[in-house]
């Protein structure tokens, strides 16, 4: 999976140079995968102890379907997804969920600056959950972090 999405991002490099074009559709991509996110859901599952995996946006609606429709029926995670835009302002849209004393694994297309995170670990907070890491498909960040894991960490290739 890592040479196919390395091939993905070297075509879109060259077709988008960056930017918000670039990342447009190199999260489409990520979204019509099925194998990448069948690829996702399964290393999570085999890695981490969480209660419950919180998405955002066109991609968590996505990734929420593949999950009911594509994995086994011994894939019982508990999936919430928050509105999309959140970096930008949106509302979390999660105001009537029950949180306190829950441990979750954000799940996102692509990572760079973390403010979607950011919104996501501060809402958690402010209702008693903790985040314990985030998954991404591409990871875009000039700083390496911790709590992030990723299929494709572009500093590692460029």
């Amino acid at each position: 999976m890592n040479t196919e999405m390395m091939n993905v991002v070297d075509q879109f490099l060259k077709q988008y140079v960056g930017g918000e074009a670039f990342y447009d559709h190199l999260d489409e991509q990520i979204r019509i995968n099925d194998i990448w996110l069948y690829a996702m859901i399964t290393k999570i599952e085999k890695e981490e102890s969480f209660d419950q995996l919180i998405v955002s946006g066109k991609f968590g609606r996505r990734f929420y379907e593949f999950s009911l429709a594509k994995m086994p029926a011994e894939f019982t995670a508990k999936i919430v997804v928050a509105n999309g835009s959140l970096r930008k302002g949106n509302s979390i849209g999660l105001e009537d969920s029950n949180l306190d004393g829950q441990e979750f694994i954000f799940v996102d297309d692509s990572f760079y600056s973390g403010k979607t995170r950011d919104v996501i670990q501060n809402y958690l907070e402010k209702n008693g959950a903790h985040l314990k890491k985030t998954y991404a498909f591409y990871d875009g960040s000039k700083v390496k972090e911790k709590t992030v894991e990723s299929f494709y960490r572009y500093y590692d290739y460029h």
